[in-house]
């Protein structure tokens, strides 16, 4: 028995010694691609077996594999390379010279990339079936090279392997695409003397027969590659790890708190604004602008290195202050990309909660409001090898959200200043979140995060980033410093792609399957109504619909439709809204979450990937809208989402 079982430990050990020299013994660029070393991505030529990992696997980057930028500095993949996997919302591109996109299946009809006869196809590798999605030919800058862009219609699986396969493509003159050197080899079983090519035979032998099985010949197809997803673990435990640690370090009463200025009779709708102060546990190196998580390098979770000030902000109307409402109801606000909490004064939001006597609260979001500015743009002048103090710092804007509502619902419902009439307007009081444009965005973390509130609404949110930005015209300003960075339009895309890849562990990405199931750990289930405008040019309408879809989020039969003018001026094009169930108008929705659209009178949005002509933008028209205040708090007071508009729904900017 011991002999065998030697035999056994020496056979395993072996095994893991052949892969780890095969590994080992690959070139820094995958051939398949031979004019942008670093694609296809993802790839999981890029994936190195690793036996302290969920999926068995980790990222395996090299410095020389990312591009050279235009002042000779390259991203250091350590960052990169502590993921198990690629994001499960990921950019997927390639590149061929002069490619056509006349036969790629377009966003606006994604039911095209599940024929049997769509020249691109993303295969789940491990149930051989095809998923929605659509491709396109990047043109964020306008010139010739344009990688190929594939988008999958919903989050992908955690620990999951895909397959992209590539046929039929054709150049702008009207040809066949030719394969590669590398893939003809693959496909043709050409031997060669080169190990990036030979070590890979048995994987690709699998893939082909994939492909086989659902009828796609192997001698027609141009190109084709696999990946692996990361794990849930590694996309989410550092914020719920941080999450967690905090809000047992605090208590049930929340952090500790003082109140720096209060100011009564603050405006006519406006009783009292309180500012404040608590002290956060803090997980970065400091409480400054453009800093990274102190992780710990045995567990990969953040470690607390003592607290830090957060201030917050509170706003009781005159009609809580008066008692027409009690207990009046806690709304939680989050502000826009690179604001800060004093968006809860807006006056349109003043009114709102007067009217329906919202006690709101907000504080900054850390990683992305005002006073981060600095850092980013240095980060992406000179070393975009720092992305990740974006999604660090986020985490703990994140964990600073989630404690001022648990302050709100314990210690600060007993704070004197929060009583009126001799008593406490927000002692045992209901608590919801609402979040616009970036507070859209995070708000579905925070809403997926969140273990004290259950109803949110999402106002102009959408994600992952990595779909949003290069169509926003709020990106427009930072992506000039890309440009200069990155002048080929190749490296630019995929440096946004990259980006996303470790951006996910603080974006909707990883999240936004987890809001209304598939909880996080220690986590309840979540509701969430969600307002979008057509037009939009701040936060893209594809990026809520990612968002959606991924969440089973209803639609209701009078729903309203983007359309889309093609390039050069083109015909206008109307949008499918492929793979959204939806009910009929009259539905009372009390179990699910829904989503309603709002069309403000906006023209076609462009097709591709640019952003609509900002003069006439449509980002804020549905939160002055009152049918959507007051959709939004029947839905907080009853937990039932109504169709109130009488047809489409509309709005005015």
């Amino acid at each position: 028995m011991q002999s065998a079982m030697l035999r056994l430990v020496l056979i395993t050990a072996l095994a893991f010694l052949l892969v780890a020299v095969q590994i080992s013994a690959r070139g820094l660029c995958d051939p398949l691609e031979p004019e942008y070393c670093y694609l296809p991505f993802p790839n999981q030529f890029y994936l190195a077996p690793s036996a302290d990992s969920a999926t068995g696997f980790r990222v395996n980057y090299s410095t020389d594999s990312f591009p050279s930028s235009l002042i000779g500095v390259r991203v250091d993949p350590t960052e990169w390379n502590t993921m198990d996997g690629f994001s499960t919302f990921p950019s997927i591109l390639t590149y061929f010279a002069n490619l056509s996109d006349s036969n790629l299946p377009p966003h606006w009809d994604m039911k095209q990339s599940i024929s049997p006869t769509s020249p691109t196809i993303l295969l789940d590798a491990v149930t051989g079936e095809r998923l929605p999605h659509f491709a396109e030919l990047d043109q964020a800058i306008d010139l010739p090279q344009r990688a190929l862009m594939i988008w999958p219609s919903r989050r992908l699986k955690d620990s999951h392997r895909y397959i992209v396969a590539l046929h039929s493509l054709k150049t702008t003159t009207g040809s066949l695409i030719q394969p590669s050197y590398a893939f003809k080899a693959l496909r043709d079983n050409i031997t060669t003397k080169n190990p990036d090519i030979e070590f890979r035979r048995t994987d690709f032998k699998e893939i082909f027969n994939r492909l086989e099985s659902i009828g796609v010949k192997r001698e027609l197809l141009q190109l084709a590659w696999d990946f692996s997803t990361a794990s849930m673990t590694c996309l989410t435990n550092r914020l719920v790890y941080a999450r967690d640690d905090a809000l047992a370090r605090v208590g049930p009463g929340g952090p500790q708190y003082r109140i720096v200025e209060t100011n009564d009779n603050y405006s006519s709708n406006i009783y009292r604004r309180i500012k404040g102060e608590m002290e956060v546990p803090l997980y970065l190196n400091s409480s400054l602008p453009g800093q990274n998580l102190v992780i710990n390098q045995k567990t990969g979770l953040p470690v607390c290195k003592g607290t830090a000030t957060a201030e917050f902000t509170v706003l009781v109307p005159r009609s809580v202050a008066s008692g027409q409402f009690f207990p009046a109801r806690i709304v939680q606000y989050g502000h826009g990309l690179f604001g800060s909490q004093s968006e809860v004064e807006t006056s349109y939001l003043q009114e709102q909660a007067n009217e329906y006597g919202y006690v709101m609260v907000a504080s900054d979001w850390w990683g992305m409001a005002e006073y981060d500015v600095p850092s980013i743009v240095y980060m992406m002048s000179f070393d975009p090898s720092k992305f990740g103090i974006i999604p660090d710092r986020s985490t703990q804007g994140m964990v600073n959200a989630l404690l001022l509502m648990r302050l709100m619902k314990g210690d600060f419902s007993r704070e004197p200043k929060m009583e009126f009439g001799n008593r406490s307007v927000i002692e045992n009081s209901p608590a919801n979140y609402y979040g616009n444009s970036l507070g859209g965005i995070m708000g579905e973390v925070y809403m997926a995060a969140t273990t004290d509130v259950t109803q949110g609404a999402i106002g102009v949110g959408g994600g992952p980033f990595g779909l949003l930005l290069p169509r926003s015209k709020d990106f427009e300003e930072l992506s000039v410093l890309l440009r200069l960075l990155y002048p080929d339009p190749v490296h630019y895309i995929s440096f946004l792609a990259f980006a996303n890849m470790i951006w996910s562990r603080l974006e909707p990405n990883a999240y936004m399957s987890s809001i209304t199931s598939n909880p996080l750990p220690n986590t309840p289930t979540h509701r969430v109504i969600y307002h979008y405008a057509l037009g939009d040019a701040q936060v893209n309408i594809l990026g809520l619909y990612s968002i959606t879809r991924s969440s089973d989020v209803l639609l209701f039969e009078n729903h309203v439709l983007q359309n889309f003018s093609l390039p050069n001026g083109g015909a206008v094009v109307t949008e499918e809204l492929f793979g959204l169930p939806v009910v009929p108008s009259d539905t009372v929705v009390t179990q699910e979450s829904a989503a309603v659209g709002f069309d403000c009178g906006a023209p076609p949005e462009p097709s591709t990937n640019v952003p609509p002509n900002g003069k006439y933008d449509t980002h804020e028209g549905p939160r002055r809208t009152a049918v959507a205040m007051k959709q939004m708090h029947t839905f907080f007071e009853t937990g039932e989402i109504r169709n109130l508009c009488e047809g489409p729904c509309t709005c005015t900017v």
